[in-house]
């Protein structure tokens, strides 16, 4: 699952982390991706909830993997992976670009059943074009999606804040290199904003080792009010022991 859970501000103008452990317990999730996790405004800094994603490990027993990207009013903010698998390793990529707010991608590998192993990676890109421009050719350098070490199957998902529906540079390199999970199942969902939905910012690409057996958006009265985004599910399974994206060449170019 990929949510951006927007610091746990719900749209009822509750701070309510505890609802967003409380959602993705019941959705069942097995590993989620979120981003904004952080409290913003220090309306937590006297209490535990201050480290939002060590609280939401401790309240689910889950690993935690996280990634802050910035420091704001004395607290740490970014995305984060809960896991209930191993997170053997994790390592948070610095996509910023000068003169914008400072982004990330976090990457966590989970040990799965049976000796499998996933390559995660969990971003939030920018708000104008050119930001996200030139974050997505970061993403595809030698040293972060390609880096040639990557020995499993890969997932990349994450609010993209892509909000245009037409196909531009960006989407196009990225159904290049990797399958949208949505098309795949034919069920383009809009995520935001989640009280009325109209766009699909929020996204799940997979390399070549993974099996897509299903996707959706989990819209309902709860999900709504805990934040300004909806959490997008995939049910995957991978099926390669070796990252095909790292190997795999293409022409298309970011511009």
């Amino acid at each position: 699952m990929t949510w951006n859970i927007h610091g746990g501000l719900g749209r009822d103008g509750r701070r309510d982390l505890g609802r967003v452990a409380a959602l993705l317990q019941d959705m069942k999730c097995e590993v989620a991706a979120l981003q904004e996790v952080g409290d913003a405004h220090r309306s937590s800094v006297e209490t535990e909830l201050a480290d939002q994603a060590s609280w939401l490990g401790r309240r689910l027993g889950w690993f935690v993997a996280y990634g802050p990207n910035l420091v704001l009013r004395g607290q740490p903010y970014g995305n984060a992976i809960l896991s209930r698998f191993p997170i053997v390793h994790a390592q948070n990529y610095d996509l910023s670009v000068p003169d914008r707010e400072p982004r990330g991608c976090l990457r966590a590998d989970l040990s799965l059943p049976g000796g499998q192993s996933l390559h995660l990676f969990d971003l939030h890109l920018g708000l104008s074009g050119g930001e996200r421009r030139r974050q997505a050719a970061m993403l595809f350098s030698a040293d972060l999606l390609r880096d040639t070490a990557l020995a499993a199957p890969l997932v990349l998902c994450g609010d993209f804040n892509m909000w245009s529906p037409l196909p531009g540079p960006i989407m196009r390199l990225l159904r290049t290199a990797l399958r949208d999970t949505a098309a795949v199942c034919g069920k383009r969902r809009a995520t935001y904003p989640s009280v009325l939905p109209l766009l699909r910012l929020d996204r799940a690409y997979v390399d070549a080792g993974v099996d897509v057996l299903g996707c959706g958006v989990v819209n309902d009265p709860r999900t709504r009010a805990a934040s300004d985004h909806l959490p997008l599910w995939v049910d995957l399974v991978p099926r390669a022991t070796t990252s095909t994206l790292a190997t795999t060449s293409t022409t298309a170019a970011v511009k």
